[in-house]
This record gives structure tokens, sequence and C-alpha cells, in this order.
């Protein structure tokens, strides 16, 4: 359990604290509702909303990584990065010959390695990688998302709403493990998969440098690897059944803003009993010209996967899946709570920070009511304190 001890040291009488007051109850309602902060490292890598009815879903995989290149001696790559920015970012479709061919490879990827029967009928690629050096270091950031449209990840559809339909889990860990080439207007051919493809085409001196030491083959790992997010078993993700779930997405069902039961697993996250990955880091000292260090962090796994209906994890063979059926029968929801505690919690933050609003308001409106200072009482004020310190430096005369 995580407590959260705040203390207010302030004027009760300004405006401006009981303003904040009000945001700060805000926020309290989303830490007692969701009860979870995401890691500094962590990031999204996985969020998708799957039907029962097997309707084409659109996911978003990203895949995060920094590198920092540390050059406290001086040396040509202090040269060649300090004061300088490079950027190479592109969003392409399935318009693009390139894209459909990773597109052709991830299908490949999905039934020879996760024997998946998922089928990727459409993708979308945005890439942003960025260098940024000054006077001590330069860092280089990798932002890369693919965003396909999945069908036939229903495995069994339920023959009635007792029987549950079983959805494919497995193709969460896609992973590509050679170079991707993507053709762009702009830049031309870009190799997204590997860090060092990046350096070696937008600064090729500084490769040059760093070409044949253990900094090259520290870039050299895959960008497009989900693998880390099914090395937490999903029976060991957190997990909440919400019978009435209103979102946009829901559209993508079939309905239009009717109320969906809905199950959200999640892993990654930073939560009451969540086992959330941590980011890896690595330091490597190497000499070209110079004493230089690479450091790369290779930002944390997340998913987030809603599934309508009450779903459980279940297994194809030695593959992972989910089982969902129209609604629950029992009331489970987070990690074996009962809805109605859920519910329960999240009403006692309402109320709480409710409560908070009442009182911030009430303090907003006595301090707009109460008579303000005038100049005449500002005057007397200061004949007073002007009166007590005349007797008092006469008894000091005396």
């Amino acid at each position: 359990m995580i407590i959260f001890t705040i203390r207010f040291i302030t004027d009760p009488k300004s405006s401006l604290n009981v303003t904040m007051g009000r945001y700060f109850a805000l926020g309290l309602i989303g830490l007692l509702v969701f009860g979870s902060i995401s890691p500094i490292w962590a990031t999204s890598d996985l969020s998708v909303y799957l039907s029962a009815s097997d309707t084409p879903a659109q996911s978003t995989f990203k895949f995060l990584e920094s590198a920092f290149i540390e050059y406290p001696n001086g040396g040509k790559l202090k040269d060649l990065l300090a004061g300088k920015t490079y950027t190479t970012s592109f969003t392409e479709n399935s318009n693009d010959t390139s894209v459909q061919d990773l597109m052709h490879r991830l299908n490949t990827a999905l039934t020879r390695d996760q024997k998946s029967p998922v089928i990727i009928t459409d993708l979308t690629v945005r890439y942003t990688a960025t260098i940024v050096g000054d006077a001590k270091s330069a860092s280089i950031d990798y932002n890369l998302q693919l965003i396909p449209t999945l069908t036939s990840y229903v495995i069994k559809k339920g023959a009635n709403d007792n029987d549950p339909t079983i959805i494919d889990a497995a193709w969460m860990g896609l992973a590509i493990k050679d170079p991707v080439i993507i053709k762009t207007a702009q830049y031309g051919d870009v190799e997204i998969n590997t860090p060092i493809s990046f350096v070696k085409k937008v600064v090729p001196d500084v490769y040059s440098n760093i070409q044949g030491t253990k900094a090259e083959d520290a870039l050299k790992n895959n960008l497009i690897d989900a693998s880390s997010i099914l090395q937490e078993p999903i029976d060991q993700w957190n997990h909440l059944f919400d019978p009435a779930f209103i979102i946009s997405e829901t559209s993508g069902f079939g309905y239009k803003g009717e109320k969906v039961a809905i199950t959200t697993y999640a892993m990654g996250q930073s939560g009451l009993d969540s086992g959330s990955q941590k980011p890896t880091q690595n330091m490597i000292d190497f000499s070209t010209d110079a004493n230089y260090k690479l450091t790369t962090i290779q930002h944390a796994s997340s998913a987030t996967v809603n599934i309508e209906g009450h779903a459980v994890t279940t297994s194809v063979g030695s593959t992972p899946a989910f089982g969902t059926t129209p609604r629950s029968a029992g009331g489970d929801t987070s990690n074996g709570l009962p809805v109605g505690v859920i519910y329960g919690m999240a009403i006692f933050g309402a109320v709480v920070a409710g409560g908070i609003l009442f009182w911030s308001n009430k303090k907003l409106k006595d301090s707009a009511n109460r008579p303000k200072d005038t100049g005449p009482a500002r005057t007397l004020e200061y004949e007073e304190r002007k009166h007590w310190a005349d007797r008092f430096d006469k008894k000091s005369a005396m």
C-alpha cells in the first residue's frame, strides 16, 4: 500500500491556495480511483481493444530506446556532436510497398515464431530518431510505433453465453530480428530496426569513430521486439472487470456509446501489486582518439489489453490466450476483489474529494465576502505601532 501524507502550510485567506486545493482534489480522485503511478522510464509498449466478435482491431506497439555518449575529455566525438541536432521523423502506411513488405514479415513471424493465427491486414509506421549534443554529452532517442490492424484473433467462438470465446494472446510477443528498411520521400531508404543504422546514416563521421568498438555492438539490438511483454505470464497481470464500460472505442465493437462489459489486463504499470519491469541500463567505456562512455537505456515494457466481456486467462496448447463470456458469473474484478469493493473505493475517493472541493469553495466565498482593509485602518495601525515605539524610546532614554 502507498500512503501519501501531504501537509499544506499556507495563508488560509489566499484565494490562490484555495484554487490550488481544487486541483489537488481533482488529482486525489485520480490517485484513489486508479491507484497507480507509471514509473518515470516506463512506456506503453502495447495498447489494444479486442472484441469477442473478431472485429478488426487496431493495436499500437511503441518501441523506445535512449543512448548517451559522454565525452568528458573532449575528442572528435565532441567536435562532431556538441551543439548539433539531427532528426529523422516520418509516417508511412500500407500504400508504401516497403510497409507492405514489413507487414508480410510480421505475419510470417506471427505464424512461425509466435504460433499465432492473427493476420495483420493494415499497418502504419511512425518513426522518430533524434541526436542532440551539448558540451559534455550527446543523447540519442528512438521512438518507433507500429500500428497494425489485427484480424483472426478469435480462435474459437463461444456457442452460448456460458461457453467462452477464446482469443489469442501469443501475437503480443511479435519480434523482427533482421534489418527493416522503409522507403521515404524525404530521407530515402531508412533502416528502422537497428539503432546504429540511424547514426550511420545521419552522422557518418560519428559512426566511423565508433565503428568496431563495443559502442557499435551495443547499438545493434533490434527495436522491434515485444517478447518482453510475455515474459510475465498473463495470468499474473493486473486485471479489472467493468460491467458498465463506456468509451469511444466501443464503436469498434459495433456499439455507439452504450454500456459494454470490458475486462482490462495490464502489466508493467506501477501499482498495488504489479510486478512492473524496470528499464535496462548498460554503461560501456570505449576508446578511439579519446576515452568515451556510452550508456544505453531500454525502456521498461508495459501493456494494456481491453477485452469485450468477462475475460480470464487460459492457454491453447502451450500458447497464451484469453477466454471471455458476455458477463461475469461471480462478480470477480481486479485481482479477486469484488466489483462492489472497487466501486466502493472509487465512490469513497469521490466523496473525500467532494468534501475538499466544498471546503475550498467555502473558504473562497468567505475570503471574497470579508471586508478588505481600508486606508484609515492602515493609518491607525501604523499610528499604534509608532506610539508604542515612542514609549519604548522614552523609557530607554530614562
